[in-house]
């Protein structure tokens, strides 16, 4: 996902040098700031959010978009030169919990959360009682078809492989599908399909090796795999479909108007069903957490965060915006499920693909998971090892971190 400039007073853009990622490790940061992680056209929206949140206070909020945003938090919120809050998805949570990066502002919100959000989202952004930010949205991925190609999005993963079959000729450079192949969040839906899970939270243990969550690699490996590129990274599946040269795409909201941009119709549809068992991806809830940069701030820094982020979560204009313009399902409980607001297709179509879904874990544990079960299962992408054993050898490495 491309990260952007910096973005200062009531929205301007100036440029971010490497001297400035310097500064706010050294000390020279001012005012309040927010950092964030948004795409070209998520971005816009965010813009204009933040140009009339900004408009006529005496203590603007500053926003940056840092390259590489989980290095950059780790580095600088313990060096108390971070942000005062960040957008990200809710499986940091835990984690941010445990390395004592987040600020409970249970006392300081004035919003009454259990009248304002949704019950899933209001859980994702507590831990242990304490409240780490506030939930604007959620996502997740779903099926995206090019009508070129496709006149009727398929019912059935056996009419999706059909169809992927047909457009699949790589030595013309053209590909049944574009999806970041080995990231697990995104053949979640696959790998889940049969029961299978990564980690037991009340357990604590890991689940990777269970034959239910075996069989979904070898779903993706039979039926998913086959027909993507051979390099599965994220910026080598993107332009497969973008330069219309896919008829399908698995990814999020976040690439939808980067694809239209790029000249293909792009439509959303609810993943296909799978024979024996049912797709059920990752959801995400989208965050504005708190930082324990709060925790030494200043009144006007606390007071400005929490206003952004009790105002951005209500504000009907940024809700809509999120949900025309970036496919985002609203959180905030006049807009969730409403049929009466009319928010587009797009949303409705994500929002299908939610109800199938589960919510990222947030368990500390879990994030010893990622790197290793990537790795696992680009081996078997790769033909290096069959899906019991890679999930054997990925589970002993998770273990072996987690001692």
């Amino acid at each position: 996902m491309e990260r952007r400039q910096l973005l200062t007073g009531i929205g301007g853009l100036a440029a971010t040098s490497a001297a400035g990622c310097l500064d706010r490790i050294t000390g020279a940061r001012q005012g309040t700031t927010a950092w964030y992680d948004f795409t070209d056209a998520q971005e816009r929206a965010f813009e204009r959010a933040l140009e009339e949140f900004n408009d006529g206070r005496d203590d603007p909020l500053n926003a940056e978009a840092p390259a590489e945003m989980e290095k950059e938090l780790e580095t600088a919120l313990p060096a108390e030169q971070g942000p005062e809050t960040f957008n990200w998805a809710h499986d940091w949570i835990g984690r941010y919990h445990e390395q004592e990066f987040v600020y409970d502002a249970s006392d300081d919100l004035e919003i009454d959360l259990e009248e304002t959000y949704t019950e899933n989202a209001l859980e994702a952004v507590q831990w242990e009682g304490a409240v780490y930010g506030l939930p604007f949205a959620i996502e997740t991925v779903s099926l995206m078809y090019n009508p070129e190609y496709v006149d009727e999005p398929p019912e059935t993963l056996s009419d999706m492989v059909a169809i992927m079959e047909e457009h699949h000729d790589p030595a013309n450079n053209r590909y049944g599908l574009s999806m970041p192949a080995v990231d697990p969040y995104f053949p979640s839906a696959w790998l889940q399909a049969f029961g299978g899970s990564l980690f037991d939270t009340e357990s604590e243990e890991l689940r990777i090796e269970d034959d239910a969550f075996v069989e979904g690699v070898e779903l993706l490996e039979e039926s998913i795999w086959p027909y993507v590129p051979d390099d599965p990274g994220y910026a080598s599946q993107i332009p497969v479909f973008s330069d219309g040269n896919a008829p399908f795409a698995i990814n999020g909201p976040w690439e939808l108007e980067g694809f239209r941009e790029a000249g293909v119709d792009a439509q959303v549809a609810p993943l296909p069903d799978v024979e024996g068992g049912s797709p059920t991806p990752f959801t995400g809830v989208k965050v504005w957490y708190f930082t324990s940069q709060l925790e030494s701030a200043d009144e006007t820094a606390l007071e400005t965060t929490i206003e952004w982020a009790e105002w951005y979560t209500t504000n009907e204009q940024a809700i809509i915006d999120n949900a025309e313009i970036q496919g985002l399902i609203p959180v905030h409980q006049d807009y969730a499920g409403n049929e009466d607001a009319d928010l587009g297709e797009d949303v409705q179509t994500f929002a299908e693909t939610v109800e199938m879904g589960t919510p990222l874990p947030t368990h500390p544990k879990v994030d010893q998971i990622w790197d290793p079960l990537e790795s696992g299962l680009e081996r078997v992408f790769n033909g290096d090892e069959s899906a019991a054993q890679a999930m054997e050898s990925t589970a002993q490495n998770i273990r072996d971190r987690w001692e």
